[in-house]
């Protein structure tokens, strides 16, 4: 696995933990919080791009009336939260 998709799917893990424990949206600071607790911290903006990138492959999508981001619609994410 290539280092790009590892921190895609690093993002796309804590963004289903944060799902799991309850919570019904998400922002790139919620993800970049838990990274920092972990040692492991990336930049808000490589964040963003990574949830770009999995908006694109159909597993989160953006409100844009909120600028927050939600399990798409077919998504594992979308059992999770109801």
């Amino acid at each position: 696995m290539s280092i790009e998709r590892r921190r895609t799917e690093a993002v796309y893990a804590v963004i289903q933990e944060l799902f799991a424990d309850g919570k019904t949206s998400v922002r790139p600071g919620d993800v970049n919080a838990v990274l920092r607790e972990r040692n492991a911290p990336m930049g808000t903006w490589e964040v963003r791009a990574e949830f770009s990138l999995l908006e694109s492959e159909g597993r989160i999508t953006c409100d844009p009336d909120t600028g927050n981001w939600h399990p798409a619609e077919g998504s594992s994410l979308q059992d999770a939260t109801g």
